[in-house]
């Protein structure tokens, strides 16, 4: 009788999540109303995992939808099945940290998003992962010393 009942426990603690698991939908099966999607059979705004193709079939990006926005990490795939950037977002705003690649899985360069905009620390590569570019972003504007292309460059002061 115990082995029944750690069995069904094990079942519902393991199986649970995949049962009531939504399962992704297509981005070209939902409706576009600005930068919100649709389900069109409610015309409700979408809530769930969603991805969508190239033309080839292959996953050309993934990530979640809330509210019918993009919302936490949302990835953006090569042709390939490599990633390509990855980025978060919170309610359809770019907001924290993104990541891009080059086709050979070298990091391009990295930084973060504040209310839709570069703001923090960022550094770009070369293909080959040499620094191309290093420095500090304040809500769009760049700020602070850079290194650019082997040169420094200062612009106005980034705040405290």
């Amino acid at each position: 009788m115990k082995r029944i009942a750690l069995f069904l426990i094990s079942l519902s603690l393991l199986g649970a999540t995949d049962l009531c698991a939504q399962s992704s939908k297509d981005l070209g099966d939902l409706m576009r109303r600005g930068d919100v999607y649709l389900d069109p059979g409610t015309r409700e705004a979408y809530t769930g995992p969603v991805f969508a193709r190239f033309e080839e079939g292959v996953m050309s990006e993934r990530g979640i939808l809330q509210d019918g926005k993009k919302d936490g990490r949302y990835e953006y795939l090569y042709l390939s099945g490599r990633i390509r950037m990855i980025e978060t977002y919170s309610a359809g705003i770019l907001e924290g940290p993104t990541e891009t690649y080059f086709k050979n899985e070298q990091l391009a360069d990295k930084g973060t998003y504040r209310e839709g905009e570069w703001d923090g620390a960022y550094e770009a590569y070369w293909v080959r992962g040499w620094l191309a570019e290093r420095g500090s972003w304040n809500l769009g504007e760049r700020c602070g010393d850079w290194i650019s292309f082997g040169q420094t460059i200062t612009y106005p002061a980034c705040p405290s």
